[in-house]
């Protein structure tokens, strides 16, 4: 009974912990480090100012804990994304820049104390410590990368690493900075143009330059050049063709009989609800799929977006986003609580896309599966 009492109290210990840093993050970001108070802390944790002696021996070592919490925040980030791009450079260093750009690392009240820290840390040996140790591991990251794209390109005779390493830093801490002021309207994607563009411009053997068409490219449902229509037996043909597309991208055979069969029975069936995309001449652009399905803890139906294609051609035109709105709002139709949804964890043009849309990155359950012969 007292050991199970005392791992009761060690979790209340932690969690109240947590609560603190946390009101910590919220107190330096509306009254700087400067005004900052213990009392101001307890009083946004709902504490009495008491307790937040009995958890942190002092203001100091509450700060050095917060700091530390947000460094190891980003560095966990940084090696999670790193180690699923696997050990292509030219992948790592996307994944780089999107940990960089990660939403929930760059909220606008983390930003604000990680800036306001690191500029007390010239005067703080303590600080700086802290953030010399992240700055350096991260610019150790990112001088190793910039060498191997550079060996990747033969160029080592004449490009520079750490001279690429800083530039690349460069431009994420203005990236940081613009996160900082603009808040909650700062525009991720326009971010990831303007990064895609700096390395195709200085790696251009690792990546391709983003495409930017003009408004005329673009392709609107209000405009009257892009249609969304609910598939039927009519348009089962176009579907099943994107459909074989849509799955030699993901490394199946070419089938256009297998491809015409499961789509025929899904639209036959209702097994599914899909809405295909036609330009103003009637071409076949792209589909989405859903699958309706039930959630039992919410006692509601729930949708599954399984399929997301749209041909090379239609891409970067504003075809995706008018299908994703259409399985919203056949979604909504259904009643359904939710739309779950699987990526690619590279697929950051799509990642981009949905978090634009709302859909949040679930961090909290892991994905099991069975194979089954």
């Amino acid at each position: 009974m007292t050991r199970k009492k005392s791992g009761v109290n060690q979790a209340i210990h932690s969690e109240r912990r947590r609560l603190l840093i946390d009101a910590t993050l919220t107190a330096i970001s509306e009254f700087g480090l400067g005004d900052l108070t213990l009392a101001k802390i307890a009083h946004i944790a709902g504490l009495s100012a008491g307790s937040v002696n009995f958890h942190f021996s002092s203001k100091k070592a509450l700060l050095l804990e917060t700091l530390a919490y947000l460094a190891q925040e980003f560095a966990q980030s940084i090696e999670q994304a790193l180690d699923r791009a696997g050990d292509d450079p030219a992948r790592q260093m996307l994944a780089l820049f999107e940990a960089s750009l990660d939403p929930e690392i760059t909220e606008p009240r983390k930003m604000t104390v990680w800036i306001a820290f690191t500029a007390e840390a010239r005067g703080r040996e303590d600080y700086q410590r802290i953030c010399g140790a992240q700055d350096r591991k991260i610019f150790g990251i990112t001088l190793k990368l910039c060498d191997q794209l550079i060996h990747l390109g033969g160029k080592q005779d004449y490009m520079n690493a750490r001279a690429m390493a800083n530039s690349v830093q460069g431009l994420i801490d203005e990236i940081w900075e613009e996160i900082l002021y603009a808040g909650e309207s700062y525009d991720r994607e326009d971010a990831r143009t303007m990064y895609l563009a700096y390395l195709a411009s200085v790696f251009p053997w690792a990546y391709a330059p983003p495409t930017s068409p003009g408004r005329e490219s673009r392709l609107s449902v209000a405009e009257h050049s892009l249609r969304i229509v609910l598939a039927g037996k009519e348009e089962a043909a176009a579907v099943s063709k994107l459909f074989d597309f849509y799955r030699q991208f993901y490394g199946k055979p070419a089938d256009p009989q297998l491809a015409r069969r499961f789509i025929g029975d899904n639209i036959r069936k209702n097994r599914s609800i899909i809405h295909l995309a036609l330009d103003s001449d009637g071409r076949a652009l792209g589909f989405v799929q859903l699958y309706p399905a039930w959630c039992s803890v919410a006692a509601a139906p729930t949708c599954t977006l399984y399929d997301l294609y749209v041909d090379a051609s239609a891409r970067q035109r504003g075809v995706g986003r008018a299908l994703m709105l259409a399985a919203e709002a056949s979604a909504r139709k259904l009643r359904a609580c939710r739309i779950d949804l699987e990526t690619a964890t590279d697929n950051f043009i799509g990642q981009a896309l949905y978090e634009d849309l709302g859909y949040e990155r679930d961090t909290e359950f892991y994905k099991y599966s069975l194979e089954l012969d």
